[in-house]
């Protein structure tokens, strides 16, 4: 059988193994129509801060990058940065940008090594079209200024998308915006798992950059320098859209995820309903907490109900705590 292999640079051709991506929490404030998270999976328990902590230090990755949802949604992110940057780890957040603020990084992300703010047009009226949440620019410059002080590097995300950012003059443009408001790199990506919106780098660029056709195999991630200032450019392969061909048969690197609940998953997983406490027409959990509710019950039947409820209960526990059947992967590719 013939297979295909991913270009070592990529993400799942084992580029970027001493990284370990953590799903903080399942929320955001913003709302954009290609949210890769959307059908992502949520687990319903959310483990403490602690327990988060220990697992990423025990993961035994120097680079811990914090993503969500929204991140700095995370009620105990002062803690956890503190805690990591104590155990010295190298901290990194992906954020949308709407709640860092000079007081929030003062609070919070003392320590931290870098920020990757995405914001997907230059201008701040398009951006908010696109996520639903406005940005303040003149907040979001002393925001930079401030991650300066404290020695953290700023990348800023910018998604091409179809009637956006859609030509090498508009990425020119954002490159000229991301410099005046003092970032220190940019990068540039496909949609993943929107065809619709999908602009392909490659031809936009006229191929320029090590930009392709087949980012599987010849590459991903490209660099170069615009404008002065570093530019990555992620292209999406034949797994993340239908616009290029898929692989043959892929064999990739696999890396670990470390979800909100805790635990430690083989790559990004899809969406799938936990198996644990539901309370509406199930078995026999369900039938004895209605029945529970009669006033016409006596102690007798009372007593066996909450037997009943307790068994049910653990049982519930000990199914949630084993960890299959897992969902089933995403991969290990996330951006």
């Amino acid at each position: 059988m013939n297979f295909d292999i991913p270009n070592v640079k990529n993400f799942c051709g084992g580029n970027f193994q001493d990284w370990l991506e953590v799903n903080l929490i399942e929320t955001c404030n913003a709302h954009c129509d290609w949210c890769i998270e959307r059908n992502g999976y949520h687990p319903v328990y959310h483990a403490d801060v602690e327990t988060i902590a220990d697992m990423a230090i025990k993961s035994g990755k120097t680079n811990i990058i914090l993503l969500g949802g929204e991140p700095l949604l995370y009620k105990y992110m002062q803690d956890l940065v503190e805690i990591l940057v104590n155990s010295n780890k190298k901290v990194w957040i992906t954020t949308n940008g709407l709640l860092l603020t000079e007081k929030y990084i003062d609070k919070n992300l003392i320590g931290i090594t870098g920020v990757n703010i995405s914001i997907h047009h230059f201008d701040m009226l398009k951006n908010k079209q696109i996520t639903k949440i406005t940005i303040d620019e003149t907040k979001l410059i002393k925001a930079i200024s401030t991650l300066h002080s404290v020695d953290a590097f700023v990348r800023m995300n910018c998604n091409v998308i179809k009637d956006q950012i859609d030509t090498p003059e508009k990425i020119v443009s954002y490159v000229q915006w991301a410099k005046k408001i003092g970032a220190d790199k940019v990068r540039f990506a496909e949609l993943k798992q929107d065809d619709n919106n999908f602009i392909d780098l490659a031809k936009i660029l006229n191929y320029k950059y090590n930009l392709n056709d087949n980012p599987f195999t010849h590459g991903c991630n490209s660099d170069c320098v615009i404008e002065g200032i570093p530019i990555n450019f992620r292209q999406m392969c034949g797994l993340q859209t239908t616009r290029r061909i898929a692989p043959l048969n892929p064999q990739q690197v696999m890396k670990q995820v470390l979800y909100y609940d805790g635990k430690m998953y083989d790559g990004w997983q899809i969406n799938k309903k936990e198996n644990i406490m539901k309370t509406e027409n199930s078995n026999p959990l369900d039938k004895a907490i209605k029945k529970a509710t009669d006033d016409k019950l006596n102690e007798e039947e009372r007593k066996r109900l909450a037997d009943i409820i307790k068994e049910e209960v653990d049982k519930k526990v000990r199914e949630y705590k084993q960890d299959n059947p897992r969902p089933t992967s995403g991969g290990g590719c996330q951006y």
